[in-house]
């Protein structure tokens, strides 16, 4: 006789649901990471310009290179706004998929506790089946004795 859990099917999509979102995260994290960088990278190309335009209007500047910095501020302002919106969505998409593979590892184990179980009855089951079998073989291999312990 063999172990059969009717339910395997659905651990294993479970268990590929599980790895997809794994995947799923990973990409995500990595999609933060950059994008953390980009922000960075972002804030120190502005402190330059800013560090830059100090430096020039010590000594006099021009109007146009002037407006030129002051331009560049504000579209990278904005720039910089964007990345921070985005990074910040990321992680909220981080928040959700990390929510989401709690969720399928929490239906998994229940799955794998539930053949757990059934696996252990089947044992059991199979034992007692042997143990019968035993008992009945050695009523018949040596049925004087088996009179005697009845008494």
């Amino acid at each position: 006789m063999r172990f059969s859990y009717r339910l395997q099917s659905i651990l294993n999509w479970k268990i590929d649901l599980e790895e997809q979102s794994k995947m799923r995260l990973a990409k995500k994290i990595e999609r933060l990471r950059k994008q953390e960088e980009e922000v960075q990278t972002l804030v120190q190309k502005r402190f330059e310009n800013d560090e830059e335009l100090q430096r020039k209007m010590k000594g006099g500047i021009p109007l146009g290179a002037y407006l030129i910095h002051k331009q560049y501020g504000e579209v990278s302002y904005e720039d910089l706004l964007l990345k921070k919106g985005l990074k910040k969505r990321t992680e909220i998409e981080i928040e959700g998929e990390r929510e989401n593979l709690i969720g399928l590892m929490k239906e998994r184990k229940m799955l794998e506790k539930i053949k757990e179980k059934r696996l252990k009855k089947f044992f059991k089951e199979m034992e007692k089946k042997e143990q019968d079998q035993i008992d009945e073989w050695f009523v018949q291999r040596y049925p004087i004795l088996s009179n005697k312990r009845s008494k």
